[in-house]
């Protein structure tokens, strides 16, 4: 009989506040009160988050896509995650780009995707939406520009002509006090990395403007409301102002002003506009945020100001004796100077991430910043009286709010799950955080004076928790008075051995690698960097209060055996049966002892590198360890023989847990997949795929029904046992379709990459191309129609030659009656035509992917089509098909203009006619359509005024009526003779 496994699936994902994307700010939702303060949106890995900025709660989770470990989610590549987030306030939609190149959009009142797109190979740098909502521009890493339609659902064009990353991108209109029409904007202002500016015309599609904005690379460009002023950054305190007119002929609609130096010498990546209401007049600040821990605040000094200062600089000049010409260049020199002044520099205790305005009042300074140690803070900029007055080292920012307990500032590196199975403890660098694993919610939160935490343990009972640190010392808390109970400094001491081998270790101690309890809970087992594994017991000794009688009873940890080593112990793991102590050493060895005589039973040699961890099985038969060699090794407890070695994984080997009373086991390793594998077998089971980079702990339940990781990405995941059975054979089938149909997509991305004959042509490199990415969904929907047009076009055959033989029969006396064919299985089962089957299966392909389906069809399939076209436009079938009017078109345009030269090449007189029939039938219906719809809008807008003159009554005063009309009356009159 086939073994079958229970299927673990990620069940929750949780710590992480903000990851690689930038922030938004939102204003308060309905349900929140009208003091809040909004509602922040960050991207926490492939999920995006809805925050509460008063309260740090999560208001609402948008997570799209196959759950990790689910049986159809891939096994070699995680979820992508979130890299752009652009929101549009009068839709309510959320545009989110991955690291992929695909876009999703969100309906954040549903909290459902309304539309996909992919038409980028690698990450999205940016997405913006156009004044109407209808539109959105992405930029990517991979140099090029697509306008999306979000009405029609498809690529617009693809802009290509930047070398390097798109790093900012605006949209320009020649009349922007226009109201907001569907019309498509006139520019495209872009810049890239490659350190150009280009401005593109949108009717016209093509690049009409490039300049230098710096030498190296161009990190971030703002735009002012009124959009004739932009701010380009460059690589380091490089800041670049342009002007922009519309107006003016091409080459001349961007010219530089000038540049100035910010204070910060880290590139700036992010420059947004705020005004603000002053007592006199509206006050523009833009911000350059930058990748230190600063954002700088100038303020643009309005034109009253400018003349002001032109006029007392051109008077101090004419005093100095400057010549006229002299004095208009200095003014020239010193414009960029006079326009722009600073305002302030705000600071944060870590590095800043993105930045946003608040736009919750006008007159006042807010500011939402992400940081890079995963947390979100609010800050208020106090609004001095005077602008013109106030001195830049007088204004500091105040923090408001902070969003930093649901996750740890910096890696998590120590993790252990409680004997109830209810609570989670993880320990990172001076941070203890107690989970429920339930809600997910943070319950404890310590500060920990030890500094960073390399090893934690819950104790029996489930309200103490014990850690070592790496500087040697061991600390208690108690989770019920959420305090310190206990603290050993320098549990583990280097002592004259560290000295004597000349290694400057700080006198902070040794590191504590690792720990253990024992299965009653009264021993526990530290190992250390130096050289020994030492024994602790759990006493409750009574202690006096100071200055008074009374006496209170503490749990002190007390020190009662030292086993010496000849190397530094990396791990230590305690028998389930009590019985054995297993510890790794630097030298690649494991040692097994005797826990109670502490002898030495067994030397495990075999591993190249150290030994990062060990279990030991239930039944304490089973020793497995993994080592920085990438192989995981199982022995036998009784001999010390090695079973099985296993090349696990692609780098290091951080963990392995045996699962509950089996010998299944999990590992986790520095290649970012955790692996579930049978230790009796020797057979890996699952593959799970999910976190983005290293994952550090790996902590399996006493029970084996769930199991939770901890990874360099900030994120916790949790992962379940369900109901649904994994088969090995089924799995690796699986792996081997993913793995043909990844190397499928890039065989067709490379065939699809252009050959340049020679690097001269690089110059004339700014072009427009049809937005087009074959995806597996898009293969596979060209598939489905390839056999619906099989199954349709033999009904359709065999349908005229009944129709044939039909009339031949009535003609022809005598003649046999033919039978009437019988159509297939599945246009019986859905009582279809051939036609409208085709049809059918066609209108179900989204139409973002329309376009790649079509293309994929080989052309005998495409004169099929054009077959069926000709049908659904037909005199029988036109009024039926007249819903599906719009995609019948451009299904024929796309398949001619795809096909132009194949169907030119033919000659053949039935394919013209066929076109020209389909032409005629196609405008004969249009112009019908036309006339009806004309009709149609009359006569709803004769019932609009009918219902207006039965329901609506006009109340008009007679006194004022009769005013206005002897105003209008004429003064006098004359007769006509």
């Amino acid at each position: 009989m086939v073994k079958s496994y229970d299927r673990y699936d990620q069940e929750k994902c949780f710590g992480v506040i903000t990851s690689q994307s930038n922030i938004l700010w939102l204003p308060p939702s309905d349900s929140q009160s009208a003091k809040s303060n909004g509602r922040a949106i960050s991207s926490a890995l492939e999920e995006i988050l809805v925050w509460d900025i008063k309260t740090g709660e999560i208001l609402q989770r948008l997570r799209d896509g196959l759950t990790p470990g689910a049986s159809n989610a891939p096994t070699s590549h995680p979820p992508s995650p979130v890299t752009y987030l652009a929101h549009h306030s009068d839709t309510n939609i959320l545009a989110a780009g991955h690291l992929d190149g695909s876009i999703k959009l969100w309906d954040l009142t549903s909290g459902s995707v309304i539309i996909n797109f992919s038409g980028h190979k690698s990450a999205i740098s940016l997405l913006k939406f156009d004044r109407s909502g209808t539109r959105l521009c992405s930029g990517s890493s991979d140099s090029t520009i697509i306008l999306w339609d979000l009405v029609g659902e498809e690529g617009l064009f693809k802009l290509k002509g930047h070398k390097s990353q798109i790093t900012g991108v605006a949209f320009l209109s020649e009349n922007e006090s226009e109201e907001v029409s569907d019309e498509m904007e006139d520019y495209l202002l872009s810049v890239s990395k490659d350190g150009l500016i280009k401005l593109w015309e949108l009717k016209s599609q093509q690049c009409i403007e490039t300049h230098l904005a710096h030498s190296n690379e161009c990190w971030s460009l703002g735009i002012n409301k009124s959009k004739n002023l932009a701010i380009t950054s460059g690589n380091k305190d490089q800041v670049k102002v342009w002007a922009i007119d519309l107006t003016q002929p091409d080459t001349q609609k961007i010219v530089e002003k000038g540049l100035f130096e910010k204070q910060s010498k880290a590139r700036c990546n992010e420059i947004s506009f705020k005004y603000i209401k002053s007592s006199t007049s509206i006050v523009e600040l833009f911000s350059l945020q930058n990748a230190d821990r600063t954002i700088e605040i100038f303020r643009v000094r309005s034109s009253d100001e400018i003349k002001k200062g032109i006029a007392r600089r051109t008077k101090r000049l004419r005093e100095k004796g400057y010549e006229d010409n002299e004095i208009l260049q200095s003014i020239q020199e010193a414009e960029v100077a006079m326009t722009i002044s600073p305002f302030t520099t705000l600071r944060t205790v870590s590095k800043i991430k993105s930045c946003t305005w608040v736009a919750k009042s006008s007159k006042k300074l807010d500011i939402l910043i992400s940081l890079t140690n995963n947390s979100i803070e609010y800050h208020n900029i106090p609004v001095p009286e005077s602008f013109k007055k106030a001195s830049a080292s007088d204004i500091y920012s105040v923090k408001q709010h902070s969003i930093d307990l649901l996750g740890h500032r910096t890696d998590i590196r120590a993790m252990d799950i409680s004997s109830d199975s209810k609570l989670l403890a993880t320990a990172s660098n001076g941070e203890l955080k107690i989970w429920n694993i339930k809600t997910t919610n943070v319950i404890r939160s310590f500060a920990l004076e030890g500094g960073y935490a390399l090893c934690c343990k819950f104790l029996p009972g489930g309200t103490l928790v014990v850690v070592g640190y790496k500087n040697g010392d061991l600390e208690l808390y108690d989770l019920a008075s959420s305090s310190l109970v206990d603290k050993v400094e320098k549990a583990h001491d280097s002592g004259n051995s560290m000295i004597a081998n000349g290694n400057k270790e700080d006198e902070n101690g040794s590191a504590i690698w690792s720990l253990d309890l024992t299965p009653d809970g009264k021993t526990l087992v530290t190992g250390g960097n130096d050289k020994s594994v030492k024994f602790w017991n759990f006493n409750v000794e009574q202690e006096v209060i100071p200055g008074t009688n009374t006496t209170i009873s503490n749990l002190k940890l007390v020190h009662t055996q030292t086993l010496e080593l000849n190397e530094d112990v990396l791990c230590v793991k305690i028998s389930p049966d009590a019985k054995y102590l297993a510890i790794s050493l630097l030298n690649n060895n494991v040692q097994v002892v005797f826990f109670d005589s502490l002898k030495l039973f067994l030397t495990l040699y075999g591993h190249k590198l150290p030994v990062l961890s060990i279990d030991i099985s239930f039944d304490s038969k089973l020793i497995i360890t993994s080592s920085a060699d990438k192989n995981i090794k199982i022995w036998g407890l009784d001999f010390g023989d090695c079973h099985r070695s296993i090349f696990g994984h692609q780098d290091s080997i951080m963990n392995v847990r045996f699962i509950g009373e089996t010998h299944h086991f999990f590992s986790s390793g520095k290649d970012g997949l955790i692996k579930y594998w049978d230790g009796d077998k020797f057979e890996c089971i699952q593959k799970l795929a999910a976190h983005q980079s290293e994952v550090w702990c790996l902590s399996v339940s006493n029970d084996g029904l769930f199991m939770v990781t901890a990874s360099h990405d900030h994120s916790i995941r949790l992962w379940s046992a369900t109901d649904d059975q994994v088969f090995l054979e089924e799995e690796r089938e699986k792996e081997m379709d993913e793995l043909y149909e990844n190397t499928l997509l890039d065989s067709l991305e490379d065939d699809e990459a252009p050959v340049r004959e020679n690097e001269e042509d690089d110059e004339e490199m700014d072009e427009v191309t049809k937005v087009s990415r074959q995806t597996m969904e898009t293969l596979k929907a060209g598939e489905k129609l390839m056999e619906a047009m099989d199954i349709g076009i033999e009904d359709v055959e065999a349908d005229e030659e009944y129709q044939l033989l039909l009339k031949n029969y009535i003609k022809t006396s005598g003649a046999v009656l033919p039978v009437k064919p019988t159509s297939n299985s599945i246009l019986l089962a859905y009582n279809m035509s051939g036609q409208e089957y085709v049809l059918s299966v066609i209108s179900k392909i989204r139409s973002a992917q329309l376009d790649d389906a079509l293309l994929v069809l080989p052309f005998s399939y495409s004169l099929r089509l054009l077959k069926f076209i000709e049908i659904w436009t037909s005199k029988e079938h036109v009024k039926t098909n007249v819903v599906n009017m719009s995609l019948i078109c451009k299904i024929l345009f796309f398949v001619i203009q795809s096909n132009a030269k194949e169907l030119i090449s033919q000659k053949d007189p039935q394919i013209k006619n066929q076109m020209l029939k389909v032409k005629e039938q196609l405008r004969d219906e249009l112009s019908q359509t036309c006339k009806q719809l004309g009709v149609n809008t009359q006569g709803l807008r004769f019932a609009k005024q009918q219902w207006k003159l039965t329901h609506e009554t006009e109340f008009i005063d007679e006194a004022e009526q009769r005013e206005y009309e002897d105003k209008k009356a004429a003064k006098r009159t004359f007769a006509t003779i």
